[in-house]
């Protein structure tokens, strides 16, 4: 027979469950390097210091009012990845991810050869995430939009296309974002709060137009729009490909990897990570490359 305090504490706990739900909100980002991931959050988050680079992942948080209740704060966990995008499924494995959660990948358009490596790696890793169904969203973010607005027609039609067709395939949202232009900022800074406080990723203004900042909310775009047949991301790579080259990272795996010394493989991603930071450091002494790789 269940008793009282029982009964009472399965409502209590059956309440906290849902007020977590219901308060707390994860927005993780990733994308490529030197992008204005940094600048975008501090913008979204409202922080005027000055952004400093992220060398593997940083913790931040914004809080509101909740309108149900003024009592209530809505708690937005921000989660930035600065480190290799290879790595980064062994890192969001340790992340709290709650219910209401919102990947971003963050694509730099003056890049064009990374574009691709960028979407596919981050795609593969939300694909991949042992619990897909925390992300309720993804959006796609094209960064330095006011470098990339004054490219060749072509190539800018071909990036777009790309973008588009992946974001179809992963049911993704999209916009054109870049800190140099106060409008596409505060565009961005609506989506995020929105995304983060308030009732999910909310895109008023949809515009599919090349020679336009996209503007793409999930479930408004079609094959048909884009002007190619339904496509898997095997056929979009082949099409892209076909016109930009992909940039090819060289890496001596024997100075740069670090060897499997923990029955956890955790461990060893932890510490590669850790390893990664201290090489990026100005005042990083070589000399300790020997002791990192025996730890």
């Amino acid at each position: 027979m269940v008793t009282l305090p029982e009964i009472a504490e399965d409502i209590v706990n059956k309440t906290l469950a849902h007020a977590n739900d219901d308060n707390s909100r994860t927005i993780f980002l990733a994308g490529s390097k030197s992008v204005g991931k940094s600048t975008l959050l501090n913008s979204f988050l409202e922080k005027t210091e000055t952004p400093r680079e992220t060398l593997v992942l940083e913790y931040s948080y914004g809080r509101k009012s909740s309108q149900r209740q003024g009592i209530e704060k809505i708690i937005c966990h921000v989660w930035e990845y600065g480190g290799k995008l290879e790595m980064m499924k062994n890192v969001l494995t340790s992340i709290p991810v709650y219910k209401k959660s919102i990947f971003v990948i963050m694509v730099d358009l003056s890049k064009i050869k990374t574009i691709w490596n960028t979407l596919q790696i981050c795609t593969e890793t939300v694909s991949d995430y042992s619990d897909r169904t925390q992300f309720e969203e993804i959006i796609i973010i094209g960064g330095k939009y006011d470098l990339f607005k004054n490219y060749d027609s072509e190539i800018k039609k071909l990036v777009c296309d790309t973008i588009r067709s992946v974001a179809l395939i992963h049911n993704a949202h999209i916009l054109f974002y870049s800190s140099k232009e106060p409008q596409l900022v505060r565009k961005a800074k609506e989506i995020l709060h929105n995304a983060g406080f308030g009732n999910g990723v909310v895109i008023k203004e949809k515009n599919t137009n090349n020679t336009k900042p996209l503007s793409i909310p999930k479930g408004f775009d079609s094959w048909e729009s884009i002007g190619v047949p339904r496509s898997t991301m095997e056929q979009v790579k082949m099409r892209h490909v076909t016109r930009i080259q992909l940039e090819v990272e060289i890496q001596d795996k024997d100075k740069n990897e670090l060897q499997r010394t923990h029955p956890e493989p955790i461990l060893d991603s932890l510490a590669a990570l850790k390893y990664e930071e201290l090489r990026n450091m100005e005042l990083f002494d070589p000399a300790i490359n020997d002791y990192l790789l025996c730890l």
